[in-house]
């Protein structure tokens, strides 16, 4: 992989590929672009990984469980994956404007 990202981004998601692709391009069209974008799919039976797939972009990195685990084992595993000096999360049925990391980071880095 190449260089270490400010924060990694972990969106667990189960069978929603349907609203997946809108949450994982309000994270990649983030003002800040110092990010890696960590889907964690939780043994969906649906599109999923085509969805993800779909995606061009080097920042998403794609994890996949074999059988689910749930909301909470899913973070789990993003966190395990992440390499960031922050976490964030994002659910699968949610968006995010444009400047929100940025203005996180900003504060965070303040502190």
């Amino acid at each position: 992989m190449g260089s270490v990202p400010s924060v990694s981004v972990v969106i667990p998601t189960a069978n929603r590929s349907s609203l997946l692709k809108r949450a994982v391009l309000s994270v990649l069209q983030q003002s800040y672009r110092d990010i890696e974008c960590i889907i964690v799919d939780d043994a969906s039976a649906d599109d999923t990984r085509e969805v993800v797939a779909s995606i061009d972009d080097p920042r998403i990195i794609y994890l996949r469980h074999d059988v689910s685990k749930h909301a909470s084992a899913s973070r789990n595993t993003g966190i395990k994956a992440a390499r960031g000096e922050y976490i964030a999360f994002l659910d699968d049925d949610d968006e995010w404007l444009e400047t929100k990391l940025a203005k996180q980071v900003a504060l965070l880095d303040a502190s």
